[in-house]
Parts: C-alpha cells; sequence; structure tokens
C-alpha cells in the first residue's frame, strides 16, 4: 500500500493549487456593496468525461465574467467607508474568517474529502496520480522522447496556464486598457472643469462653512482667541471713511452738506417700475455723456485754440463722423443698444452745448471782476502794480499760463470727470458729546448742551437721542444693535444720507430757525413725512434729526417708539376736564418725565413761556385738579402756607412736569398744558419727532365702555390727549384705517347718554364748556378735530416716519402713505376755514447705492462688526464681495447688516 505521508503530500499540494487559483480569480474582481449572485461548480458532480467536465467548467467561468461582481469580503478590513464611518456598529469586530472569500470552497471541501475516503492506493493508482501531475506540470518525457507539455483535457490545465477564462487574456487587458483610458479622460476633464471655475471671480461655492478636523480636536477656549484692538481695521478704511468735525452738525450745517452721494431709486418690484426706468435712462445718459466728454478731450483742447469759426465748424463736424466709433470702443455694452448712434449723436450735441454755456458764463464772470477791480483801483496802486511787475515778469507769466491751463481744464470738464465724487460722510454722537465736556476754554464757545446730553445710559445709548433706549420687552432696535455688536464702543456713528439732508432743509427753510436772530413774521413750522421701504435707514435719519436739532438748541419731544406706545399703556380712563377724551396716565407720566429730563434747563431758561397760569391749566384740569396740583407743588416747602398756595396763580413750566411725574391723576392735564404752551410760543423752536408712525393708524388696543359699550372697538389714538396734538397738527386722515382716525368722522355719537349717565367726570356747574374747547350736551358730545394751521406749533416742526418692521397691515401704511402726498399738493391752498395750511413735505428714505455700501462696510471694519472685525480687509478692499453684499442685502441697511455677520 502506499505510505500516508505521501498521500498527504498529496493532498497538500491540490490544496495549494486551488487556493491559488481562487485568490487569482478574486484579485481581478471589483468589490461592490450589491448582493453578488450565488455560482458554484462542483467538479465532484461533474461526469467522469474530461470533456465533459471542461466544459462545464469553462461555463461557470464565463458566467463569473459576465455577471455583477460579487460581494466583497466581510472582514473588517475590506468593509467600505464613507466620510470615514464604518458600515459596520464595530469596526474592530471580526464579520468572517479571513480566508473565506467565495461561497466555491465546496470544490476544496470535496478533494478533502475524497483523500479522506483514499486511504490505501494501489500501484495502479499511484501511477495514475504521477502521470497527471506530470502532465499539469510538462515535465515528464514522453516515450518518444518528447515533451508531453500539458494535457489540454486536463482538469488542471488551465490553472497557472492559460487564464484567460478567469479575465487574464488579452481581450481583457484591453477592457482593462479602455477603462483605464476612460478613467484619465474623465479625470483630465474634471481638473479642466476645476481650473476653469478657479479661474472664474465673484462668490462661488469655495466658501462654505467647514469646520475642519483640526478645529474639532483643537482645545482652544474663548479666552484664546485674539481680542480685537484699533489697529486691525486697514489703511484704506481709515482714509476713506469720513467723520464730520465735532460729531454731530447743526441743522443748518446739515442742510448745507454737498457732495453726498445719490441713493438708488424704490426696486420696480416694489409698485415704481415708472421711476425706476426713468432713473435707468438717466444713468446711461450720463454714462454716454461722461464717455463723449473722455473721448472729446483733446479735440475740445484744440478747437478752442482756434480762431476762425470755419475751422471750428469743420473740426465740429469731423467728431460726428467719428464720435460713435470711439465710444463703442470704450462703451462695448451700450454700444449693442439699439440707438446708440441716435443717442451718441445727441450726447454729443448736449456735451457742446454745456462746454459753450460754461465759456459764456466765465467770460461774463470775468468782465464782472474786471468792472469791479478797474473801479476800485487807483493811481498808486497802479504804479505799485508797474513796479512789481517789472521785477517779477516772468513768474508771473508762467503763473499766468498755468492759471489759463486750469481754468479751460474747468471750462470743458462739464461732467464732472475730474471732481471729487461723492463721498458719505457719517456722524458721531459721542464725539459730539465729548466736545461738549472739553471746551472749556474762554476761546471757545458756550456749551449747547447740558451735561446729561454729554452722558450714556446703562445699554451704551448716549442721551443725546434720549429716550431712545432698549426695552426689555420689544428688544434693542436694529439702529442700536450695530452699536452693541461693534467692538468698538468709543464711537457711535450714523451715515448722514441726502434723505437726512433733504429733511434738514425742509425744516430749515420753513421755521427759519438757524439763521440767528429771527423776526417774529419771518418764523414758521413745517410738517416732514419721512417714508420708505423696510431697513433703508429711516430710524437713523430721525436719530440724526434729534441730534442734530438738540444741537442747534431745539427743545426735542422723540417718540422713538410708537407700536410700543400703542399697545402698552398699562389701562386707559376718561378725562375728567375733556369730555369724549381718554387719558392713558402711565405713559402720561413717563413722558414728562422724559421732557423734564431731558430739556428741564431749557424749559427754566424761557422767559414769558416759562410758566402757565391757572388760565391755560383750566383748558387741561379741572378746579380741583389744579388745586391739588399747586398743593403738592408746594408740599415740601414749609415757609409755603396753604394760604399762599391758594392766592398763587402761576408756575413754571418744569415744577409742573414734576407734578405730573407724581400723580397718576394729574400726569395727563399737567403733560398736556406744557405741551399747549410749548406749541404756542416762540422764544425757542420746538421739534416732535415720532417714530413708527403708522403704527398709530393700526387698530386700536384701548378699550373702554365709555367708548364702545360692547368694547369691541378700540379707542382712536387722537381722541387719547397725549397724542392728540400731535396727530392734529399733521393732519393726516387716511381713507382705510384701523380706528376711527378720519376727519369726517369728528363726532361721538357712540354713547348718546355719555353724559347722564354716572361717570367720574368732575364739571364744575358754573364753568364755561367752551374753556374746555368742547360743546357739551346732553344727547350728544362733539369733539371737533383741531385744523393743522391752528394745532400746528408757532416756531418748529413735526417729523415722522413710517415702520414697516411692526405689525401694522401694509394697506394701513400704503393708505397713510398716500394721503400724506395727497396733502403735499394740498398744503399751498387753504383749508375749509379759510387759513393758510404749514408745509407738507414727503421724503422719501431710499436704498443705499454702491458708494454707501463701501462706506458701510468700512465703517464695519473699524469699529469691529462681524466677520469685518478680523478679516483684515479681505471683504472692504474685494470689489467683486462688496457687490456681492450689496447684491444679496438689495441696498437695505439691515440686510446688509444682516450678510456682514456670518459669511454666506
Amino acid at each position: 500500500p502506499i505510505p500516508v505521508t505521501v498521500t498527504a503530500s498529496l493532498t497538500m499540494l491540490r490544496q495549494c493549487i486551488q487556493q491559488g487559483a481562487r485568490q487569482h480569480r478574486h484579485s481581478s474582481r471589483q468589490w461592490s456593496s450589491l448582493p453578488s449572485t450565488s455560482l458554484t461548480w462542483d467538479p465532484s458532480s461533474s461526469s467522469d468525461d474530461d470533456d465533459a467536465s471542461h466544459t462545464k467548467k469553462t461555463q461557470y467561468q464565463q458566467l463569473l465574467l459576465t455577471t455583477a461582481a460579487p460581494t466583497p469580503p466581510t472582514h473588517h478590513h475590506y468593509t467600505k467607508r464613507y466620510f470615514s464611518i464604518s458600515r459596520h456598529p464595530d469596526p474592530l469586530t471580526r464579520h468572517g474568517t479571513i480566508n473565506t472569500h467565495d461561497d466555491d470552497d465546496g470544490e476544496g471541501e470535496a478533494v478533502l474529502r475524497g483523500a479522506e475516503e483514499k486511504q490505501h492506493l494501489t500501484a495502479d493508482d499511484l501511477e495514475a496520480e504521477t502521470n497527471e501531475i506530470g502532465d499539469f506540470w510538462g515535465d515528464d518525457d514522453d516515450e518518444g522522447g518528447g515533451k508531453k507539455g500539458k494535457g489540454k483535457d486536463s482538469d488542471y490545465s488551465d490553472i497557472f496556464g492559460d487564464i484567460s477564462g478567469l479575465g487574464g487574456g488579452d481581450d481583457d487587458d484591453e477592457e482593462q486598457d479602455e477603462e483605464t483610458r476612460a478613467d484619465a479622460a474623465y479625470k483630465a476633464k474634471q481638473e479642466e472643469i476645476q481650473t476653469e471655475l478657479d479661474a472664474r471671480t465673484g462668490r462661488l461655492w469655495s466658501d462654505e462653512w467647514i469646520i475642519t478636523d483640526e478645529e474639532w480636536m483643537s482645545n482652544e477656549t474663548f479666552d484664546d482667541m485674539e481680542d480685537w484692538k484699533p489697529t486691525l481695521a486697514t489703511r484704506k478704511s481709515l482714509e476713506s471713511v469720513k467723520v464730520f468735525e465735532g460729531g454731530v452738525p447743526t441743522l443748518q450745517e446739515l442742510s448745507r452738506l454737498g457732495n453726498l452721494p445719490a441713493s438708488l431709486p424704490p426696486h420696480p418690484g416694489h409698485g415704481a417700475p415708472a421711476t425706476y426706468a426713468k432713473h435707468r435712462k438717466k444713468q446711461i445718459r450720463m454714462k454716454l455723456r461722461t464717455a463723449i466728454q473722455r473721448v472729446i478731450h483733446d479735440d475740445l483742447r484744440k478747437i478752442l485754440k482756434m480762431e476762425s469759426w470755419e475751422e471750428k465748424q469743420a473740426a465740429v463736424d469731423g467728431l460726428f463722423e467719428v464720435i460713435g466709433e470711439r465710444v463703442k470702443e470704450r462703451e462695448k455694452v451700450l454700444g449693442k443698444l439699439p440707438e446708440f448712434e441716435n443717442m451718441v449723436e445727441s450726447g454729443l450735441e448736449d456735451v457742446l452745448s454745456m462746454v459753450q454755456n460754461s465759456m459764456k458764463g466765465d467770460a461774463k464772470e470775468k468782465r464782472k471782476i474786471a468792472k469791479d477791480e478797474s473801479a476800485a483801483e487807483g493811481e498808486s496802486d497802479v504804479q505799485e502794480g508797474a513796479e512789481e511787475g517789472s521785477k517779477e515778469g516772468s513768474s508771473s507769466g508762467e503763473s499766468k499760463k498755468n492759471v489759463e491751463k486750469d481754468n479751460v481744464e474747468e471750462l470743458i470738464d462739464v461732467m464732472g470727470v475730474n471732481a471729487e465724487p461723492p463721498t458719505p460722510i457719517f456722524m458721531d454722537i459721542l464725539a459730539a458729546a465729548n466736545q461738549q465736556e472739553s471746551d472749556d476754554d474762554e476761546d471757545t464757545p458756550s456749551s449747547t448742551l447740558s451735561s446729561f446730553f454729554t452722558e450714556s445710559n446703562d445699554d451704551g445709548v448716549p442721551n443725546l437721542l434720549y429716550p431712545l433706549t432698549v426695552h426689555h420687552n420689544e428688544g434693542v432696535g436694529r439702529m442700536m444693535e450695530e452699536w452693541q455688536l461693534a467692538a468698538n464702543k468709543d464711537t457711535k456713528r450714523i451715515m448722514m444720507r441726502d434723505a437726512m439732508r433733504e429733511i434738514a432743509r425742509k425744516v430749515v427753510d420753513a421755521a427759519n430757525c438757524c439763521d440767528g436772530d429771527v423776526s417774529e413774521g419771518e418764523k414758521g413750522a413745517a410738517r416732514v413725512f419721512v417714508a420708505g421701504e423696510r431697513g433703508v435707514g429711516k430710524t437713523a435719519a430721525l436719530a440724526g434729526i434729534v441730534a442734530s436739532a438738540r444741537l442747534s438748541g431745539h427743545i426735542v419731544i422723540y417718540l422713538p417708539d410708537g407700536d410700543r406706545l400703542r399697545r402698552h399703556g398699562f389701562y386707559i380712563e376718561p378725562c375728567y376736564r375733556r369730555a369724549g377724551l381718554y387719558n392713558l396716565p402711565e405713559i402720561a407720566k413717563e413722558f414728562c418725565e422724559q421732557l423734564l429730563t431731558s430739556h428741564g434747563d431749557d424749559l427754566r431758561a424761557l422767559t414769558t413761556a416759562g410758566v402757565a397760569t391757572k388760565e391755560a391749566m383750566k383748558a387741561f384740569l379741572t378746579e380741583d385738579q389744579i388745586r391739588r396740583a399747586f398743593k403738592r407743588a408746594y408740599a415740601e416747602d414749609e415757609d409755603v402756607t396753604d394760604e399762599d398756595v391758594a392766592a398763587m396763580t402761576e408756575m413754571s413750566l418744569d415744577t409742573l412736569l414734576t407734578v405730573g411725574i407724581g400723580s397718576a391723576s394729574l400726569s395727563s392735564g399737567c403733560y398736556s398744558t406744557v405741551i399747549n404752551i410749548l406749541m404756542n410760543q416762540t422764544e425757542k423752536p420746538l421739534t416732535v419727532v415720532m417714530d413708527e408712525f403708522n403704527c398709530y393708524y393700526d387698530h386700536g388696543h384701548y378699550f373702554h365702555m365709555d367708548y364702545d359699550e360692547n368694547v369691541q372697538q378700540g379707542v382712536p389714538l387722537n381722541r387719547i390727549t397725549i397724542f392728540k396734538p400731535f396727530l392734529d397738527a399733521m393732519g393726516l386722515y387716511p381713507n382705510e384705517v384701523g380706528t376711527e382716525i378720519t376727519k369726517d368722522d369728528c363726532l361721538y355719537n357712540h354713547r348718546t347718554d355719555l353724559v347722564s349717565s354716572p361717570s367720574p367726570i368732575d364739571i364744575d356747574g358754573d364753568a364755561d364748556p367752551d374753556e374746555a374747547g368742547t360743546e357739551i350736551t346732553k344727547n350728544d358730545v362733539n369733539v371737533a378735530v383741531v385744523p393743522s394751521s391752528e394745532a400746528m406749533m408757532k416756531w418748529g416742526s413735526i417729523i415722522v416716519g413710517t415702520s414697516e418692521s411692526r405689525a401694522v397691515r401694509a394697506s394701513f401704511t400704503q393708505s397713510l402713505t398716500d394721503a400724506a402726498h395727497a396733502l403735499v399738493s394740498s398744503s399751498s391752498r387753504n383749508d375749509d376755514d379759510g387759513h393758510q395750511q404749514p408745509p407738507f413735505h414727503v421724503v422719501d428714505v431710499r436704498r443705499f447705492n454702491t458708494v454707501e455700501v463701501q462706506h458701510i462696510l468700512y465703517n464695519f471694519e473699524i469699529t469691529g462688526i462681524g466677520r469685518l472685525r478680523f478679516d483684515r480687509g479681505d471683504t472692504a478692499l474685494n470689489p467683486e464681495e462688496v457687490e456681492y453684499l450689496r447684491l444679496v442685502s438689495g441696498g437695505a441697511g439691515q440686510k446688509l447688516m444682516d450678510a456682514c455677520m456670518i459669511r454666506n
């Protein structure tokens, strides 16, 4: 029998051959996450015929190549990973044996089983096995001395020889070469696309907010971050931003500011396409004229040197022949317009006409100056001039040539090409306050601000804008949010724009409040209505007017939070003195405190208008309330007896406000008395500024059964004593409002039994109802709306602005704006009673243009706001980034600040 060791060796040899074939077959496959089809070929199940067995095996190999790729090994080393995350819950778990590659290991198991069954081999069996091995390796010589070679029909003929069936043939090499070439072409295409994207300019997709692994693994804390310092701002930003010298200008200085950039018109999608189309046509026309002046600059200089008219005419005709091509080379985009040639010819005519008019005006001015100088000169001056001319003849000749050269440049620069471009200017509220504190020298003028205005509140808001503050329920507001987010706390800046300058001009021109001594006949008042889209800077414009008016010496009543006032008045009660009107005692106490705190010194400085007599109080307080007011005013003065109090007939305004602060029942009457006196005096101009004015025309939030028995309709705010004088002065009665603030509906007919019903109203029986400005009857109560000509202040202005950030129906705001525009055209006419109406103006605050956006970003970098705090000019100095921010913000200041907080 055959030894067992020989049998074991043969068995091991077969297993090695089979294992090598399987590894070679699996190495040529591509792993896939798709499940594989179970394909096996069992040699033990084949017939004894070698040809049939080889045919089945070849079919099995071809099927392997045409089916889907098998499942990759389940061992964790071969498991696919996406985004560095293993598919297995525990990547350390071994989910299969290392040597288990496929399901066709049954072949090896069958061989092993056959080897175990043949434990005893005969000599014939051993000889047959030896021949098979020799045929496979091809190293046995045949009887003729030749090489037998590999048996063609042997089961092992293709294990290490021809493996074309396993993907190793020429066809497979060609397929791999094609795949390699396809991969190379795809990679080259991707690199070409990436190169093209990298070459593009502007905002693409390369600035995503990605937190890298290094940042996640870093141990840095907030204390490790770099501290902001003013030196982080770039030199370009520091040189570009202009701050008004002195911090805040007066109304007169603000109205005379020149060379401010013009704001953009309303967006065509906001309901004014005609206005935007007109602006675009004007912009194209100005751009063409500027291009024309640039291309004909040298030709104009030559034409001006010509003496004969024929030469000038020929030169001008030549310009018309070539101007189209010259401008088209300079403005390639505009050159594609269908009417480009006609537009260029028309523009050339306009430019030449402007140059001609400029020359005529210059010649006229020269003749006038020469005439004045010749009349003023004497003989002695002529002699001295001749002596000096003989000494400095050469130098004067050169200077004359330079002057003439500069004069020619000024004459032909009709489009302002060489002029300084418009630049925004900022006002600094804190700088104005600090300058007022430092003006202690004798040479400097006395301070026009009280010490209160030189300070700031706990939230960092300057008192120059008092009572603007951070309400604990209403938030900080967007303008103050910018100041709170800024790293630089030593400056509070507001950009002075063309809209703010326009408001100041309307106030100065109508009121004549800034020209020093003004006669009584020249003093007047103005009404200004400020409108605009959301976030364009209406609140900032009003705040700048408040600061400028206070610096100009005005008494300013500033109501910045109309939305809070129309909702959070705590409680409402009927007015004891004026039937049909209502009081908000707590809000009245707040108003008294604000006016006394901000302008107490101004009230005490008034002479004739600085006191309130009992006769003036009777229009707003009952006799009992007047007695109580005098008693409270001198309650702490031990030297004043009750008899002295009863004999008093007047009280100072600051004392009356102090009484109103301490008494809820007297606060409304005291405040109304002071406001009435201030609006009818001419010693000091009075300016009233009301923000969120459209909130007063929304649905009412104050209810009382004396107004509506069912308590379903809110009390209109023009029937509340603290708001009535301002609403009557504006005289706006839109067609659509939330409450009955209309000019025609001035009758209080909701309760015909108002007076006869039991009420706490205390009216003396002997008092004349006309003293209260009302007509009181038993069956009806009529409270007439006071005409704006009578309700308007004698000297000063009232400025109101709408808000698009509050919960007010858009139709109410639009109706109010339409009423304001209608009042502009009718303000020059007399009212129904024949009185001359005070002037009414509408100022639209429009979107920021590119220059204003650029300077806002400069200011953000200087003050350290948002991502501009540490970017060291990467945003503000990148024109494409600036244009991107202007695009995403739409020219609105609020959206621009939001876009600068994080990288979009």
